[in-house]
């Protein structure tokens, strides 16, 4: 049975910015939060968790000589905290437009550089006829328009020739000024054709030209603001080989883990981020693009005859929860459906069970692992508590919980499509610390 994490009726703790160090066992927390740097803000990531979850883990429990794994790296918010409190951090993610988010956050750029740069490219952007013709996937010219790709092509070709040194960062400009030059609506975070759409506005190369102009401002602001705060201290960010939180494949022993594992049935990332990712060549075609989905956790991208499989963890609580998914006891979806829910929720827990593991095994005896996840997703009219079925995943592979708090989220609202008589909305955060045994 899941018993590792008991709701008690929400008595909310108000906190106006940090969060107290002293929070009581179990509490709920109601958090008012201050602005952050603008360093956060930086590239596309849905999701994002807040930075004052690791900043409270590690002024608790953490050491400035401390070497932290974050093995969903997504935005970069545990990496910065890490950064700022001033220990080392090893990080990877496996979908290669969070890479590249990281990537410039743990950079040192001269702001006067990349805006000079970026500065040319426009000036030669702007006196060019005619553009290049690279990038293909299915329903490029529904989701942009042709002066639209002629400003992406051109605007691609000169920062791929640009030096290395400012790359990075103007390809994350190139990342957002992709998806604001899009036919997606505003706030939309899949592409998906919908009946009810606002209408789009007719954009020209100069558009194209406007929005990278913008967004490499927003850059050059965040960087001046980080360059500031961290005074000339280094960097000491390390990306992993491994793109794969299942087998992390460093040979090195870490003090602590500070993470947020992805939600269960929520978010497709990849079908997120896809415009970027082939814009920015991260992915040669659509078949490479599916691909990634083979290292995603718990991935909903599954064959069909694998989905008439019910699977089975060991766990007779998630099991049952599993079987009511896939039978439809609570909600019976469209056809197909509840086999693969039920199959992508047993993968999920099998996938996350495997990353403990391993995490564990790279995890020095006394470290301390700690994740916030949803405290609870519903799925096809089955309530799946997550953060309590993590934390007995978890225990069961040798960890031992040493504590937690909940964390109210306030406008948790994604807008995608969605089925709201069998899909529910994540109320709260659930932030658990485990303990490898000495």
């Amino acid at each position: 049975m899941a018993t590792a994490i008991k709701h008690k009726p929400a008595l909310y703790l108000p906190v106006d910015g940090d969060i107290p160090l002293d929070v009581p066992e179990g509490a709920f927390i109601s958090a008012v939060r201050k602005p952050p740097l603008k360093i956060y803000s930086i590239g596309f990531q849905p999701a994002k968790s807040i930075p004052e979850i690791p900043r409270w883990f590690l002024h608790k429990y953490g050491a400035t000589s401390s070497i932290v794994l974050e093995p969903f790296a997504g935005g970069g918010t545990t990496i910065i905290e890490a950064l700022r409190y001033g220990v080392s951090v090893c990080w990877l993610d496996y979908q290669p437009l969070s890479r590249l988010i990281c990537r410039v956050k743990t950079t040192r750029f001269y702001p006067d550089e990349v805006a000079a740069i970026a500065s040319e490219i426009l000036k030669d952007a702007v006196k060019q006829n005619c553009a290049p013709q690279t990038v293909r996937f299915a329903n490029k010219d529904f989701w942009f328009q042709k002066p639209v790709q002629e400003g992406l092509e051109i605007l691609r070709e000169k920062i791929f020739n640009s030096c290395d040194s400012v790359r990075p960062a103007l390809l994350l400009a190139l990342a957002s000024t992709v998806r604001k030059s899009s036919n997606m609506n505003e706030g939309m975070l899949l592409a998906a054709r919908r009946a009810h759409i606002k209408e789009i506005p007719i954009r020209s190369r100069c558009d194209v030209f406007g929005s990278f102009q913008f967004y490499v401002d927003k850059l050059v602001e965040a960087i001046v603001e980080w360059n500031a705060l961290l005074d000339g201290k280094a960097l000491r960010a390390v990306e992993l080989h491994s793109h794969d939180a299942r087998d992390i494949g460093s040979q090195s022993s870490y003090d602590a883990i500070i993470t947020s594992p992805p939600y269960i049935n929520a978010i497709d990332y990849v079908w997120a981020s896809k415009f970027e990712l082939h814009w920015l060549g991260m992915v040669r075609d659509d078949e490479e693009r599916l691909q990634l989905y083979s290292k995603e956790i718990g991935t909903e991208r599954i064959h069909r005859e694998e989905c008439k499989e019910l699977g089975k963890t060991g766990h007779g609580y998630l099991d049952e929860l599993i079987e009511h998914i896939y039978t439809g006891r609570k909600y019976r979806a469209t056809k197909g459906q509840n086999h693969l829910r039920a199959r992508v929720v047993y993968k999920y827990f099998i996938d996350m069970q495997n990353h403990f593991a391993n995490a564990f095994s790279h995890l020095r005896p006394g470290g301390f692992y700690c994740f916030t996840i949803g405290d609870t997703s519903k799925i096809c009219g089955v309530d799946i508590p997550v953060a309590t079925l993590l934390t007995d995943v978890a225990c069961g592979v040798g960890f031992h919980r040493k504590f937690h708090f909940h964390l109210l989220l306030k406008n948790r609202k994604l807008n995608i499509p969605r089925n709201v008589d069998w899909a529910g909305t994540i109320k709260h955060d659930t932030t658990v610390v485990l303990e490898k045994p000495d």
